[in-house]
């Protein structure tokens, strides 16, 4: 079971799990006639979509599959606007939906792949950050740390379970995933986005903030490879790229590698968002538990990915517009 596969990493996800000959059953809010990124495989003869939403708890019910050899809880609100825009429909759908599906997982003991972020991390100074490091936060009048609060009662919950339900559960911290087909309003996607619709593309603020850009394909070896072992059970693991990147230099690679002579534009997020919003400067993780369970690592070079973006978005004009 997958749950967000017409997103960005659930659609990639739903390839591979499909390409290694799973049955896979997918439940997203998108209707399946507007799930774009699952054009290719939605009439595969293993693939089976159910339209809902987690927080309508019989609706889950009906569509969990109680064989299922594995629950890969993938679906989220993403994107720092839509946590500014409505943080409490955030809460719901993340804390609540998450809290509908853990609790069928143990009654019925499905394993659990759950996919958090790196934001759970906060602001915290001291980088990089492994896995067992604490929490930093702003105030909870800062919507922005809605999301990374979040995502964080959910690994409580799995935890939880753990210990009562005995229930199997691994959690995988995403860092800056991109790659083909995600929606234009992360750094990555919306600069290609921008460069290839001869746009200016935007750098926040002074630029200097730095990111590790993870690839979709190196992020979903590694979340294939974290189902399968045994040595992830009950664990935590960083996915993600060690490359440390600045904002400003990533913005003027994609336009140069775009070929439009282009200028970026200044965005400042304290006039667009106000005290809504709060930057992290540096975001970078320890990966030595990653390679030491899951004997992975995270290969792509971030050019060499912008390229591949640039490529799959000529082959797919739909994103473009």
């Amino acid at each position: 079971m997958v749950t967000g596969g017409a997103g960005f990493i659930g659609s990639h996800l739903i390839s591979r799990l499909l390409d290694e000959g799973y049955e896979v059953h997918n439940f997203d809010i998108l209707p399946l006639s507007k799930a774009l990124r699952l054009e290719k495989i939605k009439s595969h003869r293993n693939f089976y979509y159910t339209e809902g939403d987690l927080r309508d708890k019989s609706k889950i019910i009906d569509w969990y599959q109680k064989d299922a050899s594995q629950l890969f809880h993938l679906a989220s609100v993403v994107g720092v606007q839509n946590y500014i825009n409505d943080p409490l429909a955030l809460i719901d759908i993340v804390v609540g939906g998450t809290r509908n599906l853990l609790e069928l997982a143990a009654i019925n003991q499905t394993r659990v792949l759950f996919t958090s972020t790196s934001e759970v991390y906060g602001k915290n100074p001291n980088t990089p950050w492994a896995e067992s490091f604490d929490r930093v936060l702003g105030p909870t009048s800062v919507d922005r740390w809605s999301y990374s609060s979040s995502k964080a009662v959910c690994e409580h919950m799995l935890f939880a379970l753990g210990r009562s339900s005995n229930l199997e559960f691994t959690i995988v911290r995403f860092f800056n995933v991109y790659g083909p087909g995600q929606a234009p309003i992360f750094v990555v996607s919306k600069s290609i986005y921008n460069a290839m619709n001869k746009k200016p593309p935007l750098i926040y603020d002074s630029g200097k903030q730095t990111r590790c850009f993870t690839y979709v394909g190196d992020a979903i070896e590694g979340v294939f490879r974290a189902s399968r072992s045994r040595n992830t059970l009950s664990e935590v693991i960083n996915i993600g790229s060690n490359v440390e990147t600045k904002m400003s230099d990533l913005v003027k690679n994609i336009i140069d590698l775009s070929g439009n002579n282009l200028e970026p534009e200044t965005f400042y997020t304290k006039e667009r968002y106000g005290k809504s919003y709060e930057d992290i400067p540096r975001r970078i993780p320890q990966v030595e538990k990653a390679k030491e369970l899951l004997n992975w690592e995270a290969k792509t070079d971030i050019n060499k990915g912008i390229i591949f973006c640039m490529d799959w978005a000529k082959e797919n004009p739909w994103w473009l517009r």
